[in-house]
């Protein structure tokens, strides 16, 4: 799994990171489809808590994702086979779009050219 829950991100300061076990997933992501579950929470303009689901197939993670319920103060997106989930509580707009923007672009590395990349 990509090193993406880093101290510092834009405005925000990690205050907590963890690992979580399958079962703690919720909703549509199967238990049994789950390698591993990262989960991070920040303060900055707001607090939000982001957790990063690494699944077994990148087909997995797009039927997480067409399945996941929107919700409020709620975002989700995958790549490949990962689904970022990254949910806030009075969060500034802008400083918000940049954390996910920056996550964003951590999962954008081609992973057959980036080493670092599993």
């Amino acid at each position: 799994m990509p090193d993406i829950f880093t101290e510092v991100v834009g405005a925000w300061h990690r205050t907590s990171v963890s690992e979580l076990p399958a079962p703690a997933a919720p909703g549509p992501v199967p238990p049994a489809a789950i390698e591993r579950i990262c989960a991070a929470s920040y303060e900055g303009p707001g607090k939000l808590d982001a957790r990063v689901y690494q699944l077994t197939s990148p087909a997995v993670a797009l039927d997480v994702v067409q399945r996941w319920k929107p919700a409020p103060d709620t975002v989700f997106f995958y790549k490949d086979r990962f689904f970022v989930l990254v949910q806030w509580q009075t969060a500034d707009r802008k400083a918000l779009h940049e954390f996910v923007a920056t996550l964003e672009k951590k999962f954008a590395r081609n992973p057959g050219t980036d080493p670092t990349f599993p």
